[in-house]
């Protein structure tokens, strides 16, 4: 074959290439999709939620802490586990309807009155606590015993309601161990279940959990709020778990030892809301008094709403790799109600797009409290297009490399 036919063959071949080579750089350009919007989110700021501890006026004395809606308590003074008298109650409580639960309205299962138990009774009776009077024969159902050990704060009848339930009292502090461990109060210690012994303790913060976790039990609640002081069956008792000073806060326990000084279980109503407040170790009941005084208002302030997101904000964007982006407006207003932003928590669930038209429902954003969740939809502010023919032909190696990125 003569040279000069050698290299037209060459140059025919190679331009045969390149047209298979351009036919391929632009069946990919235009044939391979476009790649997905990326989704760029931008969660509301949380500034606005949460309050000075100082604004709330915990006391100096002993050991206080504030918890409402979501997050960790707000505490005051010692933060060690120090005693805590009678507001083992509202443990044991919580422990028998976890074991044995109960519908708001409805009585369980009753309890004889035996000897034996008339016969604590005086031995109480005779060390100057507080007891429920009781009668052998008598049939107490077990909402009646709550009513009385948590209402009337009869230790008595609190060991009784650990004996129905548990078998035991022993019984009973292995279920109180193993409830207060799954409920994150790791710093509270019961040995009995009336509060009687110096060695049950707790911190400020976990007795102020333990009237969020009040509030949360509808039985619980209920009794507070109703706070029944008698029982056809069985007789009456004295509402000593509720709070001096007309501050409108429901006790769940008003309580006193040499040990433990004065503590206190409040369940405040603020609006739509509740707070718990938990004070422990107060030298008398006066003292005890003040302190809830002057915390109730600036707890008031703290528990105002706080709207977070308005509706048409911007809580986030879509971004085309080929310049064009618009922002994820949030469809409604979103309210909620902390003393601080631990327990806030925001999570996006996005559609994935190539385009979207304005107004386009993107995806949703969620914000889940404690004791709350909303969830709000977000839609496209603007358009985004398919790119254009200038930047579907980019050079080869950007084509080859949007192509490889599709296949894997």
């Amino acid at each position: 074959m003569r040279r000069g036919q050698r290299v037209r063959k060459t140059i025919s071949g190679m331009l045969a290439l390149a047209v298979v080579l351009v036919a391929v750089w632009a069946a990919g350009a235009l044939l391979s999709p476009v790649p997905v919007l990326e989704a760029v989110e931008q969660p509301p700021a949380l500034d606005a939620v949460g309050v000075d501890p100082a604004a709330l006026a915990l006391p100096a004395t002993g050991s206080s802490a504030v918890i409402a809606g979501s997050g960790d308590p707000v505490a005051g003074g010692e933060t060690t586990a120090r005693p805590i008298a009678g507001l083992a109650k509202v443990v044991l409580a919580h422990v028998v309807l976890d074991r044995a639960p109960l519908e708001v309205g409805s009585l369980g299962p009753t309890t004889a009155i035996d000897a034996d138990d008339v016969q604590r009774l005086r031995a109480l009776q005779a060390s100057s606590v507080r007891t429920v009077p009781v009668v052998a024969g008598q049939a107490w159902t077990q909402y009646d015993l709550l009513a009385a050990s948590i209402i009337g704060s009869g230790n008595n009848v609190a060991e009784v309601l650990a004996a129905s339930v548990f078998g035991t009292v022993d019984g009973y502090l292995i279920a109180a161990a193993e409830w207060l461990a799954e409920n994150g109060l790791d710093d509270t210690v019961i040995v009995d279940p009336t509060g009687i012994g110096s060695g049950n303790v707790a911190t400020a913060a976990d007795m102020a959990r333990l009237a969020q976790l009040t509030v949360a039990d509808p039985v619980l609640l209920d009794l507070l709020i109703s706070r029944p002081t008698a029982s056809a069956s069985v007789g009456s008792w004295s509402d000593n778990a509720a709070f001096p000073g007309g501050t409108g806060a429901l006790g769940a326990a008003t309580t006193y030892t040499d040990a433990a000084g004065v503590c206190t279980l409040l369940i405040v109503p603020v609006g739509e809301n509740y707070a718990g407040v938990a004070l422990l170790g107060q030298p008398d009941y006066p003292t005890a008094e003040a302190a809830v005084a002057g915390l109730l208002p600036g707890l008031a302030t703290a528990l105002q709403p706080v709207t977070i997101i308005e509706a048409g904000d911007a809580v986030g964007e879509l971004v085309a790799d080929w310049g064009q982006r618009t922002d994820l407006i949030a469809t409604e207003a979103v309210t909620i109600v902390a003393l601080d932003t631990s327990g806030v928590d925001l999570g996006y669930e996005l559609d994935e797009r190539r385009t979207a038209l304005r107004g386009t429902t993107i995806g949703r954003l969620t914000v889940t409290t404690p004791t709350s969740e909303q969830t709000v939809r977000l839609e496209t502010a603007t358009t985004i297009t398919e790119p254009g023919v200038a930047w579907r032909f980019a050079d080869p190696f950007t084509v080859l490399d949007r192509w490889l990125a599709e296949q894997g």
